[in-house]
């Protein structure tokens, strides 16, 4: 009885201690989190001088690359979501220089623009079409879009001035938080317009850049979504004094550029 009544005793006593222990461990994570650095309040006004700061960045260099991860939604026609992926270099030197390498789930293309001509190589299929173009980039991007409905990824961040083809069309802005994006801490805005939503992560440095992008289709069914996740920016890149010049590879075909409304 007595051996008894004292195993009860220590496995109390064990118990009491296990507790004890339990307790004094949880008391560090508390703390830690009690003394993380907090977001720092902004207001909401503030979001759009954060991007234009932004924009002040990338309409000042004369050149720089970056490489942009690519996530985006197509939503079937059973109205479910599938997301495709794809990887894509730029190559900017102002004013009239611009090379985007893409590689994706869809497509594998590159686009090429010295001053004089725009081309596009299909290398899936082994095509590439080729046209006179505009002496800046800014005109090149402009012709290419409305004349030819071609897009390049991320192209409005390489124009001489950013905001001025983004800010009007925000309705509204909104300063969510302070967060981390590719390990460097960002702010987190967003950004509502009729069309679509977008949300942009920029970095908190002397020289602001973005770091993450995504877009909301608010129109389409599905409400779609494309995201993009931007790093290795260089302002200061050794780029090949022919990387923008094309030359057809032996083995491909030439095809014209169809104009706007023509399949």
């Amino acid at each position: 009885m007595k051996e008894n009544l004292m195993n009860t005793l220590n496995m109390r006593t064990l118990m009491a201690v296990f507790i004890t222990c339990t307790a004094s461990l949880a008391i560090p994570s508390r703390t830690f989190a009690q003394t993380a650095p907090e977001s720092p309040i902004i207001p909401n006004e503030e979001a759009v001088v954060i991007l234009k700061k932004a924009c002040d960045t990338l309409s000042t260099k004369q050149a720089f690359t970056v490489d942009v991860d690519i996530t985006y939604d197509n939503v079937l026609d059973s109205g479910e979501k599938v997301q495709y992926s794809a990887f894509q270099q730029l190559s900017v030197k102002r004013p009239n220089q611009l090379r985007a390498d893409y590689t994706g789930d869809e497509r594998y293309n590159s686009f090429y623009y010295d001053g004089k001509t725009f081309s596009i190589l299909q290398k899936k299929v082994n095509l590439y079409a080729t046209k006179p173009a505009p002496a800046s980039i800014d005109e090149a991007i402009a012709e290419i879009e409305a004349e030819y409905d071609v897009t390049i990824p991320l192209s409005k961040l390489v124009v001489s001035d950013p905001c001025a083809e983004i800010v009007p069309n925000i309705k509204k802005s909104t300063y969510i938080g302070f967060n981390m994006v590719n390990r460097v801490p960002s702010y987190h805005l967003l950004f509502n317009g009729e069309d679509k939503d977008f949300q942009i992560w920029i970095s908190d440095v002397a020289e602001p850049v973005p770091q993450k992008i995504l877009i909301t289709y608010k129109k389409l069914p599905g409400l779609p979504q494309y995201t993009t996740v931007l790093s290795n920016w260089n302002f200061k890149p050794q780029i090949p004094a022919d990387a923008f010049n094309f030359t057809p590879p032996a083995g491909t075909g030439k095809i014209d550029f169809l104009p706007t409304g023509i399949n």
